[in-house]
């Protein structure tokens, strides 16, 4: 594709690519496009002058040969240029022509010059393959089933893989890929609906993997799983999230009612208040209630906190209260203009403690012109 700016001659050589143009600086206008002998010319008239530019043969015939299917001859031209951005584009396309087409061998120069060595390995590997199953069964090799599972992986597209391999009985075929994947959850998956002897061991080995990568959230998740709760709980617990134990210990009756199990997930969100950072804290309270009584009022004043750095103060009021926190809940109070709250916090203290509060609550009614103002009835939640 040949085209103009203002100042400047644009070639597009691979239309695959449209970010990767060429340009030459340009004072007239294109008026023709010419090829004669071999060579390409846009003719652009500088006003009383005609110049021609000469374009860049080997990468017009990469687009005719790419044309006419011919990708032997499009590698060779490729072969002749020397590394650029639109060789790179080039390669890049014929990469995935090559691929689509099964022409295995071109695929694998083509990562090989774009230095992809992983895919170009890989795809060596499928070559010896094809190559060996086309010695054995005639045509090019490229039908049998482990190219096309392999180029099936090549794409990413592991459950066609799988497929393949399952329709050919290839079952220890299909649970190696996953398993060099690290894919685990699919490779026992395969163990499972195929009855696969060696299921036990593999679920064992998953597991081991998942503790030696210290990934013991995932390590729990498979106990849940299973239905081995209190592995789960443990494993949650080492990787920190006791929130996710408390849930776990909240819905099995026999974790509620497992006091070991209980007091471990109750020290763990208790410990440096984690509650807060699990956001939480209705569980740690219930938790504490069935295993350390003693620690719910600590826990109603953290929550309390936990609500007022959310800006939450009138749920805070009566957590403070809970927690016998009478200052904390009189400035949550009167922070969520709850004045008739206020007032009857500051009716259960002391004369001293309570005359800065007065003064602030005394101005608020003055302003409303509300002389003589006191609650009837004790507020919701007291008794």
């Amino acid at each position: 594709v040949v085209a103009q700016n203002r100042n400047s001659l644009c070639v597009w050589y691979n239309i695959d690519a449209p970010e990767r143009v060429t340009m030459f600086p340009l004072k007239g206008d294109i008026v023709d496009l010419e090829r004669n002998d071999g060579k390409t010319e846009v003719v652009v008239s500088e006003g009383v002058n005609t110049v021609s530019y000469t374009l860049d043969e080997g990468l017009i015939e990469f687009g005719t040969a790419i044309d006419d299917g011919d990708y032997h001859r499009a590698t060779a031209f490729l072969e002749t240029l020397e590394m650029s951005t639109e060789t790179e584009a080039m390669w890049r396309t014929l990469s995935r022509l090559a691929l689509e087409a099964r022409q295995l061998h071109i695929a694998e120069r083509c990562f090989a010059a774009l230095g992809n060595t992983a895919k170009a390995r890989f795809l060596h590997e499928t070559n010896a393959i094809a190559d060996q199953a086309a010695q054995e069964h005639g045509g090019d090799g490229t039908d049998h089933y482990l190219v096309r599972a392999r180029l099936a992986m090549l794409d990413k597209n592991y459950k066609l893989a799988e497929m393949i391999f399952l329709e050919q009985n290839a079952t220890e075929e299909a649970m190696d890929m996953y398993q060099e994947l690290h894919m685990w959850d699919e490779c026992i998956m395969v163990a499972e609906a195929k009855g696969h002897p060696m299921l036990d061991k593999l679920r064992r080995g998953y597991y081991q993997w998942l503790l030696d990568t210290q990934q013991e959230e995932k390590a729990g998740e498979v106990q849940e799983g299973q239905g081995d709760y209190l592995a789960a709980v443990s494993l949650y617990l080492r990787a920190g999230l006791p929130a996710k134990a408390a849930r776990l210990a909240m819905s099995r009756e026999e974790l509620l009612t497992n006091g070991d199990v209980i007091s471990k997930v109750s020290t763990a969100l208790i410990r440096g208040e984690l509650y807060e950072q699990f956001s939480c804290p209705l569980t740690a309270v219930e938790l504490a209630r069935l295993a350390f009584p003693a620690e719910v009022v600590q826990l109603e004043e953290a929550w309390g906190d936990h609500l007022v750095q959310q800006k939450q103060l009138d749920a805070a009021i009566n957590h403070y209260i809970e927690a016998r926190c009478s200052i904390k809940a009189i400035e949550a109070a009167l922070g969520a203009r709850q004045w008739k709250k206020a007032i009857y916090i500051l009716e259960m203290q002391d004369k001293q403690t309570a005359a800065k509060y007065y003064l602030k609550i005394a101005q608020h009614y003055a302003a409303l012109q509300e002389y003589q103002v006191r609650p009837q009835t004790p507020f919701p939640g007291w008794e």
